[in-house]
């Protein structure tokens, strides 16, 4: 049912009576799964730390005690659709380009790659370019992404182990290029590919090059 943490067959019936409906109290699951309070207490917590729950608390008229409801996070509405965002992204982007032309198509990219480099550098602090990049692929491991820096002999190079792109990719090579200008104005210098997942290297590395040319994009133009 939920792919980023793993949940207990009490977790996913819990999830199915909070997803979808009110926030409900700990008695109203109790009632409707049988099972003890403490074993719902139980699943409770873990799916509050794992991010799937929310607790809020009930205020009450007069002085009896506070109770709490529990609801369904957007992170687990995200989790419990994962799977279908293989089929629905790439049936988009296939829409998109049997509608919209090159130039377009392009642009859009560009928007899309600016949007990104400034939801990651609203986090990034450092200014030079090496640093950057260090911060950015502490950034995406903290969100459950992949990636290791290396220094080479041409320049810092991140290798991106998993690819957020990957369901979209086709010949054209556009979705590519968004990763790519995304890349270059989070570090704030140009970049280069010098491997390619799509052209059959383990994962795609980038390279900052010209490390003085660019200054990072702190907004969307």
């Amino acid at each position: 049912m939920m792919s980023r943490y793993p949940v207990s067959v009490v977790g996913a019936n819990i999830m199915r009576l909070l997803i979808g409906h009110p926030p409900r109290r700990i008695s109203e699951l109790i009632e409707a799964t049988g099972v003890t309070r403490t074993a719902i207490s139980e699943q409770l917590n873990e799916l509050i730390t794992s991010g799937y729950v929310d607790q809020q608390i009930e205020r009450l008229s007069g002085r009896g005690r506070p109770r709490y409801l529990y609801s369904a996070t957007e992170f687990a509405m995200k989790q419990l659709f994962e799977g279908n965002q293989n089929l629905v992204v790439p049936a988009i982007w296939r829409a998109i380009k049997k509608h919209v032309d090159l130039e377009i198509m392009q642009q859009v990219c560009e928007e899309v790659a600016s949007e990104l480099a400034e939801h990651f550098n609203k986090q990034i602090t450092s200014e030079k370019p090496a640093e950057r990049l260090r911060e950015f692929t502490e950034i995406i491991c903290k969100n459950g992404r992949l990636g290791i820096v290396r220094d080479e002999s041409g320049g810092p190079e991140l290798d991106k182990l998993n690819c957020p792109f990957i369901t979209m990719y086709d010949s054209s090579g556009l979705v590519c290029e968004i990763d790519k200008t995304a890349m270059r104005k989070i570090v704030g210098a140009d970049v280069e590919r010098v491997r390619c997942r799509a052209e059959g290297a383990p994962c795609c590395t980038f390279r900052i090059v010209n490390t003085a040319k660019l200054e990072p994009e702190t907004g969307l133009s």
